[in-house]
């Protein structure tokens, strides 16, 4: 027996024009199943985020993200078992073996599956959408992006913070409705309460007056409410749309120094002498 003739017989077999003709004709399938899932998911996510872009504030914008991760999932599922079609493979058996893999999986990724459904009912119900000033679980920062299974929070100091919609807990939104911007002051005890109580509500008239677009409501004067060992806590407030409340404090905080200052009241803790010590 010829040793080279198996080499001849796989050269005969790669060099079979049937064999030639049904490669060629392959390739050709997974290339057009390639290039039409990538046209069918541009075409589609451009439809969803065109819509999404013209329905803005409407509830159907908040299932943007779920559409697209839909999509992403059907599109690129699709185009799998159409290629190995292509290529004369009984995909019988694959699909029986992801079914079984998928039970696997979701067995063993409770947590990713926590997650999905956490973002699912967070994007549906617009609890948050991108641009919101929110507080989550004590973080402050501006809602970057929601997806189905994270959402990424970028704080003031610049960190970009990225959460598990399944481990939020709880979630403070600033942007919705109205905020409301509250000021603060300590007041020694020796100033006189009356006159101070009196310079917090000429500041806030006068914001008012000069102000006049930023407040919802008129500015309310709380009075004291809270007693420390070194002062008295005076506080006022003012309903503002939402986002305004730290820019409406600052200018608040500065009309209160401004009257307190005309009145000859320094705002602050004043420091005892130390008591000397008995001889």
């Amino acid at each position: 027996m010829d040793p080279l003739e198996p080499l001849r017989q796989v050269g005969r077999d790669l060099l079979n024009p049937e064999r030639i003709a049904g490669t060629i004709e392959a390739v050709i399938w997974l290339s057009v199943i390639a290039i039409g899932a990538w046209v069918a998911l541009r075409l589609s996510l451009g439809v969803v985020r065109r819509t999404a872009a013209w329905r803005v504030g409407h509830p159907a914008a908040r299932l943007q993200p779920i559409l697209e991760g839909l999509l992403r999932y059907v599109i690129v599922f699709t185009a799998i078992v159409l290629m190995l079609a292509a290529m004369r493979v009984d995909i019988t058996p694959v699909l029986a073996s992801a079914t079984v893999l998928g039970l696997t999986l979701g067995f063993g990724a409770q947590y990713i599956i926590r997650d999905l459904l956490a973002g699912v009912f967070l994007v549906s119900e617009g609890i948050i959408q991108t641009g919101d000033s929110v507080r989550v679980d004590g973080d402050l920062g501006t809602v970057e992006r929601v997806t189905l299974r994270f959402t990424q929070i970028r704080m003031f100091s610049g960190e970009l913070v990225t959460m598990p919609n399944g481990t939020i807990a709880k979630i403070g939104n600033l942007s919705r409705g109205f905020a409301r911007a509250i000021v603060q002051v300590l007041v020694p005890y020796n100033a006189h309460a009356s006159k101070a109580l009196e310079a917090l509500r000429d500041a806030a008239q006068t914001w008012a007056a000069s102000q006049a677009a930023d407040g919802l409501a008129a500015p309310t004067i709380d009075g004291v409410v809270e007693l420390h060992d070194t002062g008295a806590v005076l506080q006022c407030s003012v309903r503002v749309p939402p986002g305004r409340q730290d820019a409406v404090a600052a200018e608040l905080r500065r009309h209160v120094l401004e009257a307190m200052g005309h009145r000859g009241i320094v705002p602050g803790a004043t420091l005892s002498a130390p008591t000397p010590p008995p001889p």
